[in-house]
């Protein structure tokens, strides 16, 4: 999910940090490039309990502009080794 700050002063977004890291929800949060602020991983026991914590949590804190959702279809490729070998290489 991608979620979009109103302001991005470092007061605003020091306490929107704050209260994303207080939410069990998000696993996972991170400042990002591009149209939005942050990109948070969110776990949920269904799209129901999703639904609720995305209309009722998120978008109710202060500074939130507004949020992007997607969902994964399935997966492809995962790996937490790192292909490391080329920076080896001369």
């Amino acid at each position: 999910m991608r979620l979009d700050a109103d302001r991005n002063s470092a007061d605003s977004t020091g306490k929107l940090e704050q209260a994303i890291k207080k939410m069990p929800e998000v696993v996972a949060c991170h400042y990002i490039s591009g149209t939005c602020t942050f990109e948070l991983q969110v776990v949920a026991q269904d799209l129901e309990t999703f639904s609720q914590f995305a209309l009722k949590k998120l978008m109710n804190l202060l500074n939130v502009k507004d949020i992007h959702t997607s969902f994964s279809l399935g997966e492809v490729k995962a790996s937490s080794a790192l292909p490391l070998g080329h920076l080896s290489q001369p």
